[in-house]
C-alpha cells in the first residue's frame, strides 16, 4: 500500500492529484558551504559597533567597519588575499577595555657623523609590520629633519597598525590600539638583502623594539553574540590562557552531539622555540590551531588569518587533502637564521604547533597542520585527533550523515518497526534493515569522494539496532575507516656498481 502526504484517502471528487515527494531526491553528496569568522580589536575610526557580525563581502568593507589599521581590519585584509571566496564574517570584541598601546623608537640623531647632519644624500629602508617605507634623505639632513621625513611617511599610511611622534632627533612609534598584540609588531630596518643606511650615518640607528602594550580583550562576550550561529573556522589573535581557554571551550560544546556546530579555531605565536614549546604544551585541544614563527615582520594575527583563509578554502573543497605545502600569502618569513630547522620543526610537531616551511624564492608555505591535541584523558601521547584533516573529514562525514538520514527518515516522518516488519514498498514505514541499506549507499559515496576507504570492513562492523527501552528510536555505531594524507615517502636506494 503506497502512502501518501497530501492526497486523502478520502477523496470522492474525480480527479488527477499528484504530489511530489523530495525525499529520495538527494543521490549525491550535499554541498557544505562553509563561513568564517574573525574576532580582534577595532579603533576608533571604524564605524562597526562592538559585539556586532559584520559581513565581509569585499575588499575594503573591513578598513571601514573597524578602521584602517586596526586588528581586525588587517586580519580580514590578509584572509581575503588568501581567500576571496568563502563567507567570511568578523566581530570587534573589547568594548571599554583600557590597556596600555605598546610603543618603540628610533634614534636618528646618534647615527649621524660628528657634524650632526648627513653628508651624503641616500635612502633610508624602514619597516613596520612587513610593510617597507623608503624614506629620500637630502644633503646635510639633521637627526631631526631624518626623523620627521620617516614620522611623516609613517603617518601617511593609514593601514600601518602604528603612528609616530618626533622627539628630538628620535621618533617615537606607538600602536594604533592598546594591548599585548603591540608588542610583536616589528620596526626594523634593513630587512632585505642589499639594504643598508645611507654613507652619511656613521653608526646603526638604535631602535628599540615595541613593548609595553597590555591588557587584551576577552574573546568569550562573543559567543552569547553568535550563538546559534555555525562558523566552521573561527580566527581569533589572542594566546593568553585566558582567551585561548575560551575559545577552546566553546568549540568543545560546539563540537559535542547535543549542539553539533562543529567549528575549529586558528591563532599564531611569534616567538623563540622555547616559547612555542611551552605554549603548546600548555594546550591540549582537538579543535584549535596555533602557527609558529618567530622574528617574521609580519604580526602574528596576519599569520593566524592566512592559515584561516588557506585552510577554510581547502578543507572545504576536500577536508581530507592535506594542506601541506599551500602557500601563505601576505605574510613574511623570517630572516634565514631565524628559521626554525627541520629538527626543530619536528619538535614543535610534537609540542601542539603548527609548522611552515619556505620555497626557494622565501614564499612561506604550511608543512603541517596541526591541532594542539597531544595526550588522552591519561595523559598518554594519543595521535588521533592530531591533525586537522582528521576533525575536518569526520566533520563532513556527520554532515552528510546527519542531512540523508533526516532527508530520508525524519522529515518525511516515517513509522518504526522490527526487522521482521513485511515493510511495503512506497509507505512510510522503516526498519533498522531500511536505515542499515541507507547508510551504507551513503558511505559508498563518501568512499567514492575519497573521504573514507575498506567499504567491506565498515560494512562488516556497522551496528543498527532498535533501542530496547525506547522503541521510537534507532541506535547506530559507525566504524568508517577515514583516508589518510600522504605525508612521508621513505625511499632506500640500493645501487650496484
Amino acid at each position: 500500500m503506497i502512502s501518501f502526504n497530501n492526497i486523502s484517502e478520502n477523496i470522492r471528487t474525480p480527479g488527477h492529484y499528484a504530489e511530489v515527494d523530495n525525499s529520495r531526491a538527494l543521490q549525491n553528496l550535499l554541498p557544505n558551504p562553509h563561513k568564517v569568522l574573525i574576532l580582534g580589536q577595532k579603533h576608533s575610526d571604524g564605524t562597526g559597533v562592538f559585539d556586532t557580525v559584520y559581513n565581509i563581502s569585499r575588499d575594503g568593507l573591513a578598513d571601514g567597519y573597524f578602521g584602517p589599521g586596526s586588528v581586525l581590519a588587517r586580519m580580514c585584509e590578509t584572509f581575503k588575499l588568501n581567500n576571496k571566496n568563502t563567507e567570511l564574517h568578523a566581530m570587534a570584541v573589547g568594548s571599554g577595555i583600557g590597556g596600555v598601546a605598546a610603543s618603540g623608537t628610533l634614534n636618528f640623531s646618534d647615527a649621524l657623523r660628528g657634524t650632526a647632519e648627513i653628508s651624503v644624500p641616500g635612502t633610508y629602508y624602514f619597516m613596520a609590520a612587513g610593510t617597507q617605507l623608503t624614506i629620500d634623505i637630502p644633503m646635510s639632513a639633521s637627526g631631526q629633519a631624518i626623523a620627521s621625513l620617516l614620522a611623516s611617511a609613517i603617518n601617511a599610511n593609514s593601514k600601518l597598525p602604528v603612528h609616530a611622534v618626533v622627539a628630538t632627533g628620535s621618533v617615537r612609534i606607538s600602536a594604533v590600539q592598546s594591548g599585548t598584540l603591540g608588542n610583536y609588531i616589528a620596526i626594523q630596518q634593513n630587512f632585505y638583502a642589499g639594504q643598508s643606511n645611507p654613507l652619511g650615518f656613521s653608526r646603526a640607528v638604535v631602535i628599540t623594539g615595541m613593548a609595553g602594550g597590555t591588557t587584551d580583550p576577552d574573546i568569550g562576550d562573543a559567543w552569547a553574540v553568535i550563538d546559534g550561529d555555525q562558523y566552521q573556522y573561527i580566527c581569533q589573535p589572542y594566546i593568553d590562557d585566558v582567551n585561548l581557554t575560551e575559545i577552546e571551550d566553546e568549540l568543545s560544546d560546539r563540537f559535542g552531539p547535543m549542539v553539533d556546530m562543529q567549528g575549529h579555531g586558528f591563532t599564531a605565536v611569534r616567538g623563540t622555540l622555547a616559547s612555542c614549546t611551552t605554549l603548546g604544551n600548555a594546550r591540549n585541544s582537538p579543535h584549535n590551531t596555533i602557527i609558529g614563527a618567530y622574528q617574521s615582520p609580519t604580526c602574528p594575527e596576519e599569520w593566524a588569518a592566512a592559515l584561516t583563509g588557506v585552510a577554510s578554502k581547502y578543507l572545504n573543497e576536500d577536508p581530507a587533502r592535506p594542506l601541506q605545502y599551500l602557500e601563505l600569502k601576505g605574510v613574511i618569513a623570517p630572516p634565514v637564521t631565524d628559521r626554525f630547522t627541520q629538527s626543530e620543526r619536528n619538535t614543535i610537531l610534537y609540542d601542539g604547533i603548527a609548522t611552515w616551511i619556505t620555497d626557494n624564492v622565501g614564499k612561506v608555505m604550511i608543512e603541517r597542520c596541526i591541532t594542539t591535541y597531544q595526550t588522552n584523558a591519561y595523559g598518554l601521547l594519543d595521535p588521533s585527533y592530531l591533525d586537522i584533516e582528521t576533525l575536518a573529514t569526520l566533520n563532513e562525514i556527520r554532515y552528510q550523515y546527519k542531512a540523508r538520514m533526516a532527508s530520508r527518515f525524519l522529515i518525511p516522518r516515517f513509522k518504526l518497526v522490527d526487522d521482521t516488519f513485511p515493510v511495503q514498498p512506497g509507505t512510510f514505514v522503516a526498519a533498522p534493515k531500511t536505515v542499515k541499506q541507507e547508510i551504507i549507499s551513503l558511505f559508498g559515496l563518501l568512499q567514492d569522494n575519497g573521504l573514507i576507504e575498506n567499504l567491506e570492513e565498515f560494512i562488516l562492523n556497522l551496528v543498527v539496532e532498535r533501542d530496547s527501552s525506547d522503541q521510537n528510536r534507532v541506535n547506530v555505531l559507525l566504524p568508517p575507516d577515514l583516508v589518510n594524507q600522504f605525508r612521508v615517502l621513505a625511499t632506500i636506494i640500493q645501487f650496484i656498481l
